[in-house]
């Protein structure tokens, strides 16, 4: 997996900044879906019309997302030959998530101060500051991914290699 991950196999002193980033931000996700995974089943969210299936939705997105992040996208055809997402898969992706944590922390938000499809949220419980905190961390851990990404020179905007006859090799 690290062979093809173009992140992963550079060098220098930041060379591996985006792929942890990239890590941190999948473990996070993996963090939030738990926490709404937990408030389904344990604090009985399930039954609450509406907000029960989004908590699942919740939980489902979440791994979905932190999977792709982690996931050698670039060393997949399909992907690399599509336009805009060959060029950066992997920052598509993490736009998503931040919008997708975005949505999640507005939710919550608006459910504290009034109302969310009937449903009223009393009060930040350990594990609704919990959600809120991985929530956060991981929208600033994409966000610094993405700030990364797009300063991060890709081979579709490389110089050509100019190559010697022969293979490139010298005449000795």
């Amino acid at each position: 997996m690290a062979a093809s991950s173009p992140d992963v196999t550079a060098t220098g002193h930041g060379a591996l900044t985006p792929a942890l980033l990239r890590c941190l931000a999948a473990l996070l996700l993996f963090g939030v879906g738990a926490v709404h995974l937990y408030e389904y089943f344990a604090d009985y969210y399930r039954v609450i019309p509406i907000i029960g299936p989004l908590f699942a939705a919740n939980f489902a997105s979440a791994v979905v997302l932190g999977l792709a992040l982690l996931a050698p996208l670039g060393s997949i055809p399909l992907v690399r030959s599509l336009p805009l997402l060959g060029r950066a898969p992997h920052a598509l992706i993490a736009l998503g998530g931040i919008v997708f944590l975005l949505g999640t922390i507005i939710g919550l938000i608006l459910s504290e101060q009034g109302t969310l499809f009937g449903f009223h949220e009393y009060g930040y419980r350990t594990t609704v500051r919990l959600a809120l905190a991985l929530e956060s961390a991981a929208v600033l851990a994409l966000a610094a991914y993405l700030a990364l990404e797009t300063r991060r020179p890709h081979p579709s905007n490389a110089a050509p290699i100019s190559r010697r006859p022969g293979g490139g090799r010298r005449a000795r």
